[in-house]
């Protein structure tokens, strides 16, 4: 792979823009504040201090302990201090060795839980494949995972490939799950993320509040879920496609592409065949309505859910992804665009805002507003006007909330300013992204300093709800794309940066980077060199795993653009200097790899 076709020159002098301090500033900050967090929370061996011993069977935790991390080594990917790529690694490890003492993990994966929060869990995994591919045993265990899912053992048998069906809403190391842990079966259906059956007397509503008090009743209730839940593929399992993606990443074998594709158009099948309504339950025979009667709805995470529609869209957003980084082919984001569109086409305005019909619950459509964030990702994808429509449609009404960029839990990204910003709408985004990113890390920070919590007896959610850790702002400003999605996404990067003196990724010391627009053929980006005395060679990349390719180039305003025809651009960065690049790109059009440009 030819990394050095291109070489530029930064010639400007910089006058230090507010924004390329800041966004050093925030570097600094979060590697300050991540050894002081790592030091709160964690033995010397890297497992995090909290209750020991085998648990009770409800792993529907196992995720969060992983969670404390998961983002750890995308910091680094981008820029982040070495000690965060150091320690994400061993964090990693040390996590999974602690959760096979508590029983939740066999074989270094969770025994068997939702893609949901298989999805939160292995987004880690997926940042350590981008940020340290070369790390001891990953590519093995990317192997190893996505075989379980491709068919490839016996023992774990998670997908059947004469159906084209993965044969249970929770599945892992021992296979898909057949028996539902009584804790979570009472959560499940108390919230309506589970519904029994068109058959059952049982349903949401018509048990008695207590009814795990009473064994018959128990019992009968235990039956019902898993002759019918149990059983059924959903579309929360294309969140799967992006553990198989991750061992192609790696590999670059066609049986891992196959799968990616072969499982999400099935799920395009179904869609077709059910009116361009994804239908949120499949039988085992690939049949929508297998055990309820021929019923669309109902099955779990599904359409009566009160976390639909955001769950059964967020299975496909990831498909749609994962197999349009694969191919280049744009046929497989409308898996994702039919769905969104399906909701704009019955959608309602309520007092000047839209509402879309969210929920299928007892016969009728609930009405609720529509979250922008999967809708932002198709158009970052496509960058078609007809995308670029859509996000108009879902922001009216709340152009107000467009315009305010604020920094959020790390569950619940908001790209909506940044593409205001790139609208050319909001030109001080990047200084007011990155001031409320450092306040937020700051914040983080002293919650960290002043906790003085039993670490042995606090919740699941203590050590991300500190994370100090924060991407947000280095997301947007230095890729071009939008935030990965937290709940199993892979990243979505217009352009990435490797550092060439000290050969890993992420910007160079000193260097910071501004991706200031982004079109179908090309984006805008300018670098900068805060080091009044060093100078700093910079890699782009075109894409973050170099599915891109540089087609020209044209620096400070030149007229006369150069011909690259490379997946990569070398830059020397003067000291005290700025270059603004117009860069022309080819999008996906190149083989999507992990693998570093050395």
């Amino acid at each position: 792979m030819t990394v050095q076709r291109v070489c530029l020159e930064s010639r400007k002098q910089t006058d230090a823009p507010t924004w390329a301090v800041l966004q050093r500033q925030l570097i600094a900050a979060i590697d300050e504040a991540a050894p002081i967090f790592l030091d709160k929370y964690t033995h010397p061996g890297g497992e995090l201090i909290w209750r020991t011993g085998p648990q009770d069977e409800d792993n529907g935790w196992a995720d969060d302990l992983y969670e404390a991390f998961f983002n750890w080594p995308h910091y680094y990917a981008l820029g982040g201090g070495n000690y965060a790529g150091e320690m994400a690694g061993r964090e990693w490890n040390a996590i999974t060795r602690q959760l096979v003492d508590l029983d939740q993990v066999t074989d270094e994966f969770v025994n068997a839980c939702d893609w949901f929060h298989n999805g939160e869990n292995y987004i880690y995994l997926y940042n350590l494949g981008m940020a340290t591919p070369g790390l001891a045993g990953m590519e093995a265990r990317a192997r190893r995972f996505a075989g379980w899912y491709i068919g490839e053992d016996d023992q774990v048998p998670n997908y059947d490939p004469v159906h084209r069906v993965i044969p249970s809403p929770f599945s892992g190391s021992r296979g898909p799950m057949v028996h539902f842990p009584l804790g979570m079966m009472t959560y499940h259906l108390g919230n309506r993320s589970a519904n029994l059956g068109p058959e059952s007397t049982l349903g949401p509503g018509r048990l008695p509040e207590r009814w795990f008090e009473d064994e018959a009743l128990t019992r009968q209730v235990r039956e019902n879920y898993d002759r019918v839940l149990m059983r059924e593929d959903i579309p929360l399992n294309l969140t799967a496609t992006a553990m198989v993606t991750h061992a192609y990443l790696y590999t670059g074998e066609a049986k891992f592409r196959d799968w990616v594709l072969e499982y999400t158009e099935t799920w395009i099948e179904r869609m077709e065949k059910n009116g361009g309504i994804i239908p949120d339950n499949v039988g085992r025979t690939g049949k929508i309505g297998e055990y309820r009667n021929g019923e669309w709805w109902g099955g779990f995470y599904g359409w009566p859910s009160k976390f639909a529609p955001f769950i059964i869209t967020n299975g496909l957003a990831i498909a749609a992804e994962c197999a349009h980084l694969l191919t280049g082919d744009d046929r497989y984001l409308q898996l994702l665009r039919t769905h969104l569109h399906d909701f704009l086409e019955r959608a309602e305005e309520e007092k000047g805002k839209l509402l879309i019909p969210g929920r299928y619950l007892d016969g009728e459509w609930i009405f609720s507003p529509m979250r922008a964030d999967y809708a932002i990702h198709l158009w970052a994808a496509s960058m078609e006007d007809r995308d670029k429509t859509m996000l108009e449609r879902i922001r009216r009404g709340s152009e107000e909330e467009w315009l305010e960029p604020r920094s959020n839990t790390v569950r619940f990204a908001d790209d909506r300013a940044w593409t205001r910003y790139l609208a050319g709408q909001m030109p001080d985004y990047p200084e007011r992204v990155l001031q409320s990113n450092y306040r937020e890390v700051c914040r983080r920070l002293d919650e960290v300093m002043r906790d003085d919590a039993d670490l042995t007896q606090v919740h699941e959610h203590h050590w991300q709800d500190r994370n100090p850790v924060h991407v947000e702002a280095l997301t947007h400003l230095t890729t071009g794309g939008p935030q990965t999605i937290y709940w199993g996404g892979l990243a979505q990067g217009r352009v990435r940066h490797f550092d060439l003196d000290r050969r890993r990724p992420g910007l160079p010391e000193d260097v910071a980077a501004l991706v200031s627009g982004v079109s179908a053929d090309g984006a805008e980006l300018t670098l900068v060199n805060l080091s009044p005395s060093r100078t700093r060679r910079a890699l782009i990349a075109a894409g973050s795993f170099g599915e891109h390719r540089f087609s020209s180039v044209r620096a400070d305003g030149n007229e006369t653009a150069a011909a690259v025809d490379d997946t990569y651009l070398a830059v020397e960065l003067r000291p005290a200097s700025e270059i603004d690049l117009r860069l022309g790109m080819e999008r996906y059009c190149n083989k999507p790899s992990y693998a570093l440009p050395w």
